[in-house]
């Protein structure tokens, strides 16, 4: 069986909103609620432990009776991979896999999860990658100092699968050896923890709401998906 865990910890500082994005109200509904309604779709996700912002712990409670998936609701940390760590604690020892999400990503699309939920009966650490579509510029100062081959980068983006022992010694190694905060990325630290990290080219739309200007966006694409509905 497969948990995933939902970060919804962060504060949403870059959206200039008020209140953390992800407990923002888009078109009738949390940010966060398009998401949920969208991984519970997903037959393969048998829980979601949602790792909650502390000051919206009651939110995240309602959510809980909403969303009869979300089995457990716990604290979000300081940082990100504190986060993870304290999603992970409440796993139910055991599981086989366990996929990580960002609350604030409302459109990926299902059959990501269920690809990554096949890849990992093979891998142990697999992530979803889209590409670089336009020039790869690296900069000096604000000049132009190089145009580099796009077709050895990607962006990295959200949801990364992981067997369920390769994301324990991740982490188990992380807190041992002192750098779960000092390494910004949890595929990083599956990296450093002697796993290699594959990758799923999404080639799809898969918005990160980060800035109050992709709430804009966000609109015009759940009007467009209702009208299809």
């Amino acid at each position: 069986m497969t948990t995933l865990i939902l970060l919804a910890g962060g504060i949403g500082k870059r959206a200039g909103l008020g209140i953390p994005k992800q407990y923002y109200n888009l078109e009738g509904k949390m940010i966060i609620e398009h998401t949920l309604e969208r991984i519970s779709r997903v037959s393969g996700i048998s829980s979601i432990i949602l790792v909650s912002n502390p000051a919206f712990v009651e939110t995240a409670e309602e959510l809980k009776r909403s969303y009869p998936k979300i089995s457990k609701v716990t604290l979000g940390g300081n940082t990100r991979n504190e986060s993870l760590l304290n999603g992970f604690q409440e796993v139910e020892n055991g599981e086989e896999k366990v996929i990580v999400h960002d609350a604030v990503r409302p459109f990926t699309p299902t059959w990501v999860f269920e690809k990554i939920l096949e890849g990992l009966n093979e891998k142990d650490v697999i992530t979803t990658v889209n590409p670089i579509t336009g020039n790869l510029i690296e900069l000096d100062g604000e000049k132009v100092k190089r145009i580099h081959d796009r077709s050895r980068y990607a962006i990295g983006e959200a949801p990364t699968g992981y067997r369920y022992r390769a994301l324990k010694k991740t982490l188990e190694l992380a807190v041992k050896k002192d750098y779960l905060n000092t390494i910004p990325h949890d595929i990083l630290l599956a990296m450093k923890a002697g796993f290699e990290v594959h990758t799923l080219n999404c080639n799809c739309f898969n918005l990160k709401i980060t800035f109050k200007e992709d709430l804009k966006i966000a609109k015009a694409l759940i009007k467009l998906l209702e009208e299809d509905n």
